[in-house]
């Protein structure tokens, strides 16, 4: 009875272990099932993607000309090295090997050579020679890909305004950033099936998308006056010991910017070592107090309004007080007449105070602005400030008397020259540029720059009287060191305090000297503007200033075949 009993319960184990184990197939039997059928797709496209290497092909990246096609940023294939860090089998002995050539530490080479990955940089598009070098190792899992490097020809010429790129070949300032879009172009993608070796599987998957090449440019920038302006500049910021300078050569009627030059500069091809401020184009991006060139403006302004003429006579006494202020010339003179033409040419405050005081504030502000005073130029370049003009409402008793010659507004450099252009352009405002053309990768011009009418800002009779006046203030007033021999030339000195940050009042003993002006002034096909930050010993735009205004028209005038 016992024996039976015993088989019976023997017997109920078995089957229900013979239960569990059919349960347990079963559930295998339908997971495989599951998986081979319905998720089948989603497990082969993982498995396709642990195979599938996906490498980015770099387009070309667009060349940089200038006017005349002389080459300003292009670029040059490099090698860049890799690793394949599954491949390489002892890490450490190759990050020995590699760490003097490549110039990186053996601890960063070690990491990069110890990740868990089948892709990893070594080096970014290194030399020739130091290609070679690791070539020559013969080091299972390193490898070489071909990239384009940027370089720069001309090293430090127009480098405020060409700019440069990354690493990854895209821009990060300058025109290199603004027209990014255009030169880089769009990169293509290999697709290439291998295992897990990193060795491509023989009939596998190979799809190739090719990169589409970048755009070339070419821009209105002219090198040679360039490199001219830049010298000139840099040998004037000596000269008189100052903090920075900077000039602007355009075409006064097309808006064409022939040159904008910043001293101190930097080398393009070594920017990694140059501070912000250096970097920094201030021609477009800094704002300063203009001081004197401003009374060419208000000048216009009168005579458009017909307040005067050229002619009139104003008797001006040493001194004019407005409000609580009193109103000083830069060289103390007795009482004497002035004509409105001599309050020009000898830059004096009291007369273009008198002036101001008769247009008013709403009609000063109004020109200002018509001017391109409260605007930006709309220049395409990256990062362009506009300066300040208060509006009428938020002047105070002593602002008539301040902004007349300079001071209590702002603007940038290139607001200036382009104010004063007008003039020069029979009253029509253009809107200065840097682009001339844009080249496809394959070598056509696919698009030229088509400037704009011109807004009518003064009359033609009004940009004759002022030539004239201006042309005076070169002949016999404070521009006389702007002289050029054989040319008419026209202009205005400019001299200012310098304004402390955050605009609490001037800065004691610093100053601004600027100049401008054009020439040949009866029909002007350049308009050059200098200023020159914190000069020592001269302070004055006629000092300062003018001079290097001068050698930079001479050779811009012969470069240019200008006739006298």
């Amino acid at each position: 009875m016992g024996n039976v009993q015993s088989r019976k319960k023997e017997e109920r184990r078995i089957l229900l272990l013979l239960g569990i184990v059919i349960i347990g197939l079963l559930g295998v039997a339908t997971r495989l099932i599951f998986i081979q059928g319905v998720e089948a797709k989603k497990y082969d496209t993982l498995a396709l993607k642990q195979r599938l290497r996906r490498i980015e092909l770099a387009p070309h990246r667009g060349t940089i000309y200038d006017r005349d096609g002389q080459e300003l940023a292009v670029s040059v294939q490099r090698e860049t090295i890799y690793a394949t860090p599954y491949l390489i089998k002892n890490p450490l002995h190759v990050a020995s090997k590699l760490s003097p050539i490549l110039g990186v530490s053996e601890e960063i080479l070690y990491k990069k050579l110890t990740r868990e990955c089948g892709f990893v940089y070594l080096a970014r598009k290194v030399n020739q020679e130091k290609a070679e070098a690791v070539k020559a190792l013969e080091i299972e899992g390193i490898g070489f890909l071909k990239e384009n490097k940027r370089y720069y020809p001309c090293n430090s010429v127009a480098a405020q305004v060409v700019g440069f790129v990354g690493v990854d070949n895209k821009g990060l300032t300058g025109l290199e950033l603004y027209y990014d879009d255009l030169l880089r172009g769009r990169p293509g993608e290999l697709i290439v099936e291998k295992d897990p070796w990193g060795r491509a599987i023989p009939g596998g998957i190979l799809q190739l998308l090719p990169p589409t090449d970048g755009n070339s440019i070419t821009l209105t920038l002219d090198r040679d006056i360039q490199f001219k302006t830049e010298e000139t500049l840099k040998k004037g910021v000596e000269k008189f010991h100052a903090k920075s300078g900077l000039a602007i050569v355009t075409n006064p009627k097309t808006g064409e910017i022939y040159a904008m030059a910043n001293y101190p500069s930097f080398d393009l091809n070594n920017f990694s070592k140059t501070s912000s401020e250096v970097i920094r184009n201030r021609a477009v991006t800094d704002i300063y107090e203009p001081g004197s060139t401003v009374k060419a403006i208000i000048a216009s302004a009168a005579l458009e309004e017909r307040l005067f003429t050229p002619k009139n006579i104003f008797y001006l006494p040493s001194t004019i007080k407005v409000s609580n202020k009193v109103i000083k010339e830069a060289h103390p003179r007795p009482p004497r007449n002035f004509t409105f033409t001599q309050i020009i040419t000898e830059s004096s405050n009291v007369g273009i105070v008198t002036i101001g005081l008769k247009l008013g504030r709403e009609k000063i502000y109004e020109y200002l602005s018509a001017f391109g005073l409260t605007e930006k130029s709309r220049i395409d370049f990256p990062g362009e400030s506009k300066g300040y003009v208060p509006p009428p409402d938020k002047w105070y008793g002593t602002t008539i008397a301040n902004i007349p010659f300079g001071q209590g507004l702002s603007a940038t450099p290139l607001q200036m020259i382009q104010a004063i252009s007008i003039i020069a352009n029979d009253g029509l405002k253009v809107r200065p540029h840097l682009l001339s053309s844009i080249i496809s990768s394959q070598g056509k011009v696919i698009k030229t720059f088509s400037r704009d009418s011109g807004e009518k800002v003064l009359s033609s009779k009004t940009t004759r009287q002022m030539r004239g006046i201006l042309e005076q203030a070169v002949n016999m007033g404070t521009g006389k060191t702007a002289r050029i021999p054989g040319y008419r030339v026209a202009g205005k000195t400019g001299t200012a305090q310098k304004v402390k940050k955050y605009n609490r009042g001037y800065e004691s003993g610093k100053y601004i000297a600027s100049f401008v002006g054009f020439v040949p002034a009866q029909d002007p096909q350049l308009i050059i503007l200098v200023v020159i930050d914190e000069p020592q010993d001269a302070i004055w735009g006629s000092v300062a200033a003018a001079p290097i205004f001068k050698e930079i028209a001479e050779f811009s005038l012969r470069h240019l075949r200008i006739a006298p």
